[in-house]
């Protein structure tokens, strides 16, 4: 699907009054797409793809929440569509409120290692810590995995877009297909190593052939790595390395910070989103 050819399509039942609503969905499609590419790393793309996916949210909302859009999508022919959204809008709830824990897991290991390594003294203790990091590491990856099949298992769900579906509804599933991608990037950002670089769905969606875009580091593999020297080290490990750790962990807990505060307000624009739609079921 090619955003701008369903931008082109003309909604036969929406109110023209609409359409400044609906350009500046398209505006923002932009925008994250310009973020999305013009990131430095995995954990900079990633945030920038759900802050703005929190934006295009936004103004699909405010788009619902008008009395005019919600008795033109009540009608029988956009029953099937809004029935279908609002599945999937719960369903993306679901998986947000998943991250959200997962995420919250592993800020609160991080800022409990750097603690801990901020304090230790002797080496027993550091290799004690950084195997209780390790070990909490491993669940937080497989409840990552866990989450990407759910997502692999919506997105093979996923129809042909209908000729006949309101431009705003055309929207709305194209902001839940790139809201997979990012929440499916999140999560292997959370759980395996950065993946071989290729075109953003961002970028793919808005039919722009532009180059491919190389990712810097994982920070959560930079903190992977530093431990494996501190733990190699052994009673040799210099208070460089440890000052190193402890720098990484630092980065990574502000990154985990950062992660909370825009999936917040992306949960938030999804439950807005899905009470609109449970409203225009209902009417």
């Amino acid at each position: 699907m090619e955003m701008n050819k369903a931008q082109q399509t003309r909604s036969l039942s929406l109110p023209s009054k609409l359409n400044p609503i609906n350009q500046k969905i398209e505006t923002q499609l932009k925008k994250l797409r310009i973020k999305e590419e013009s990131a430095t790393s995995a954990s900079e793309r990633i945030i920038n793809g759900v802050s703005g996916l929190s934006e295009l949210y936004e103004c699909i909302n405010k788009a619902l929440s008008l009395p005019m859009t919600q008795q033109a999508l009540s009608l029988s022919q956009h029953e099937k569509h809004v029935g279908v959204l609002l599945k999937r809008c719960s369903s993306l709830l679901n998986i947000c409120g998943s991250i959200m824990e997962i995420v919250q897991l592993q800020c609160a290991i991080t800022k409990l290692l750097k603690s801990s390594l901020s304090e230790s003294k002797e080496d027993t203790n550091i290799e004690t810590n950084i195997g209780i990091y390790t070990s909490t590491r491993k669940e937080v990856i497989k409840k990552a995995k866990n989450v990407v099949m759910t997502l692999n298992q919506l997105l093979g769900e996923e129809q042909e877009e209908e000729c006949n579906a309101s431009t705003l509804i055309k929207s709305l599933r194209c902001v839940s297909i790139i809201n997979l991608s990012v929440f499916e990037s999140l999560l292997n950002f959370e759980s395996l190593p950065v993946s071989k670089p290729k075109r953003t769905i961002v970028s793919k969606l808005m039919n722009k052939g532009s180059a491919c875009k190389f990712e810097t580091g994982n920070q959560i593999n930079d903190v992977d790595n530093v431990l494996h020297e501190l733990v190699l080290g052994g009673s040799a490990a210099s208070d460089d390395k440890l000052c190193i750790a402890i720098t990484k962990l630092k980065g990574l807990v502000g990154v985990m910070e950062s992660l909370q505060t825009v999936l917040n307000n992306m949960s938030h624009q999804l439950i807005q989103t899905k009470a609109f739609l449970m409203n225009i079921v209902s009417f």
